[in-house]
């Protein structure tokens, strides 16, 4: 099943041409009475378990500068056990055959080799562990049959293959000087360029930790809720949206919708629209659920606060004049932007998160 992950305002602000309409061809939350098509269930109190910014940022911010003493990294020859372990870097001769005879580019002396990498075929890498160095190893395998060179492909082969060493890879000792180079910053010690990494992980890992929090919100008050088909009007306009905006990308390649769906999902047009049928009709519920939930806490933004916000909006991403905008997007997918982010916020409100390690 494909999945899509976009915020509801990023789809629908894709969206252009649209008309409004009434009733059963509403295609807008203020076209409908919301609570005619949902009955609420809980929807305060909601407890949330997410990861806590703080320390996911010092794991990636450690991760980091692992990363960067492994740049600089030496091998250094294991000298105190002669038995091959996953991780270890192998000092090897090998010879493949075909039926006996030698295969062209299948044969090298003193080739580095490290045990896990996936560099060799399948079966290669996993064949050396437990072996002893000095030791003779003989491999019977067979070549992938989507190899990249075709006249190997799925083809049984034998290597023989001789271990000469065993190394590690010991990373080195972070010094300023070599941080300055490898990264092109002038941050006077370690420990404030590690700050500065650490900070920028920790804005990201918020970011992200505020968006598990309004999706597990949402799922949570949608799951309690129960509702009613929307208006089929909604849910074509959500439907265009997903066929509009991957049809655009794709388009940047040369690839069509149907090729791209075919090839990687395995879906004909008929299988794939009823997919985003169904991804349409799951965001019309969640943008009624919204609305049911404004209209019952009094958050439905004024007039002029509906405007301003509006101007606002406007004003910073560049649109020409309002009328651009207005021809470009609409009101009414504004108004649903903005409504769904004041609901949000009150839900947030109202929720009890707890920061630890999220399920």
């Amino acid at each position: 099943m494909m999945k899509k992950k976009m915020t509801l305002f990023a789809m629908a602000v894709m969206l252009t041409g649209m008309l409004s309409a009434c009733g059963k061809d509403a295609a807008y939350v203020r076209d409908i009475k919301a609570s005619d098509y949902v009955t609420l269930g809980e929807y305060t109190g909601i407890e949330v378990t997410v990861d806590d910014p703080a320390t996911t940022a010092e794991a990636k911010a450690q991760e980091h500068m692992d990363y960067l003493a492994s740049i600089c990294a030496e091998a250094v020859e294991v000298t105190d056990r002669d038995v091959v372990q996953t991780g270890d870097t192998v000092n090897i001769d090998y010879a493949g055959y075909q039926d006996g005879v030698a295969f062209e580019n299948g044969t090298a002396a003193g080739a580095d080799l490290t045990i896990g990498s996936g560099a060799f075929i399948p079966g290669f890498e996993d064949g050396l562990i437990g072996k002893k160095v000095g030791e003779d190893v003989t491999l019977d395998l067979t070549f992938p049959d989507d190899y990249k060179a075709p006249e190997m492909a799925g083809v049984a082969v034998t290597f023989e293959v001789k271990i000469n060493s065993i190394s590690i890879m010991e990373p080195c000792e972070l010094n300023i000087e070599f941080i300055q180079e490898v990264t092109n910053t002038d941050y006077a010690t370690i420990e404030e360029y590690r700050e500065f990494i650490y900070g920028r992980y920790y804005e990201n890992e918020v970011l992200a930790s505020e968006n598990d929090i309004a999706g597990s919100i949402a799922k949570a008050v949608m799951d309690g809720s129960t509702f009613k088909q929307p208006p089929e009007k909604m849910i074509e306009r959500y439907r265009n949206i997903q066929v509009e905006d991957m049809t655009t990308q794709l388009a940047a390649y040369n690839v069509s919708l149907d090729a791209y769906m075919q090839t990687y999902y395995g879906m004909d047009k008929d299988t794939y629209m009823e997919q985003f049928t169904q991804d349409a009709t799951t965001i019309a519920k969640q943008y009624i659920m919204f609305q049911a939930i404004a209209d019952a806490e009094g958050l439905n933004p004024s007039e002029e606060e509906f405007n301003q916000s509006l101007e606002a909006h406007v004003a910073d991403s560049g649109y020409e004049s309002m009328d651009a905008f207005k021809e470009e997007i609409g009101e009414e997918v504004y108004y649903e932007y903005l409504m769904s982010e004041t609901v949000m916020d009150f839900l947030k409100e109202k929720a009890v998160v707890s920061y630890g390690t999220a399920e």
